[in-house]
């Protein structure tokens, strides 16, 4: 049997390359179709800006689809196995079907690795870099409301809002400043429409102010400003961090927000969805053999063509990619747990190729 692993490894190995390269490339080229204009739009006559966008964009649409190539490469080489009778002739030996599969787990690791990896280092860092050069492009959180987008912050007795964080948290929109009494009564509040901070003082600067001293028993006293300075601890930094995407976030960022130990703009059983995926996608990777597998054994012995499995493969790798995002919205919006969110699609799928699997060996 070492002899068929080694060349599983070297067949699974080099179907999944070249799958992955052939389906990135195809997503990437689909990916600029659809934002190379706002791109422009940000970096007018800077055709610099599109490449850019391209590369540091490539991790992430890569990472996405090692799922869908583990499917595809699985699929595409068990068939081989079985068109060319060498899952027979395996069988002959005294091998069971089981331990031909077995055969694709050092290759099959090799991926769930390098797609941690990528995850967990790989992409944050390349979505942080399109950030800083204001290249990301998210489509999604135009579509959500401004209240979901507001961050709140504790400044001593003071509560800050912010409304829209720009540049790295270095431009801030449409801020409120709360103070309290001991009773937690609001006293004072100040809405600053434009907050600016400049990198070589080291100071914030607001624009834009409108005071509102509240007294009891009398009227609230209202005044105005232009500009005036921010002596506060706070920093771009700050803002930032709790606007930041859990794509962009590595592991231990995500355990941080998840265990509370930092304040997210988010609810905790969003950064938990997220943790439990990061873990998750991995492993799904490994599982997804267990759903290639009946497929192209049911195929080899109906005499199909290749072409028929692999139509096949497509439709349930589709499938996954929408059974998972489904069952994400879900647990990120606290409707079901994270473990159920993260888990569900990769148990379910691998449920469904070992079951179908039993049917046809009879095992």
């Amino acid at each position: 049997m070492m002899t068929f692993t080694r060349y599983a490894l070297k067949t699974f190995l080099w179907n999944f390359s070249l799958l992955w390269i052939s389906f990135t490339s195809l997503l990437q080229i689909v990916d600029l179709l659809n934002n190379s204009d706002e791109v422009l739009d940000r970096h007018p006559r800077d055709v610099g800006a599109v490449v850019e966008y391209a590369i540091w964009r490539l991790p992430e649409l890569a990472v996405f689809l090692i799922p869908f190539s583990v499917l595809m490469a699985a699929l595409l080489s068990l068939a081989k196995f079985e068109r060319s009778n060498e899952t027979l002739a395996l069988k002959s030996a005294g091998a069971p079907y089981y331990q031909i599969l077995l055969a694709f787990l050092p290759a099959v690791g090799i991926v769930a690795v390098l797609h941690f990896t990528l995850t967990d280092q790989i992409v944050p860092r390349a979505i942080n870099h399109l950030m800083e050069r204001d290249l990301y492009v998210d489509k999604k959180s135009k579509n959500d409301d401004e209240e979901d987008q507001r961050v709140w912050v504790q400044d001593g007795d003071i509560i800050v809002e912010v409304g829209q964080v720009e540049k790295q948290g270095t431009e801030l929109f449409n801020m409120r400043l709360y103070e309290r009494d001991d009773l937690g009564n609001i006293t004072f509040q100040r809405f600053v429409r434009h907050a600016t901070f400049d990198i070589n003082t080291r100071k914030w600067t607001l624009e834009k102010i409108e005071d509102t001293k509240v007294i009891p028993d009398k009227p609230t006293e209202v005044s105005t400003l232009e500009t005036e300075p921010w002596d506060t601890k706070l920093g771009p930094q700050e803002f930032s961090e709790l606007i930041e995407r859990p794509q962009a976030m590595t592991t231990q960022r995500l355990w941080s927000f998840a265990t509370s130990e930092q304040i997210g703009v988010r609810p905790t059983y969003f950064y938990e969805t997220w943790l439990q995926k990061r873990v998750a996608l991995p492993v799904s990777s490994i599982l997804m053999i267990l759903l290639a597998a009946p497929v192209a054994l049911s195929f080899g012995r109906r005499d199909k063509g290749v072409a028929s499995g692999m139509a096949i493969g497509f439709g349930l790798g589709f499938l996954y990619f929408i059974t998972e995002g489904l069952v994400q919205s879900l647990g990120e919006s606290g409707a079901v747990p994270p473990f159920f969110a993260a888990w569900l699609p990769a148990l379910l799928f691998a449920s469904i190729g070992g079951l179908w699997l039993i049917r046809l060996e009879g095992f």
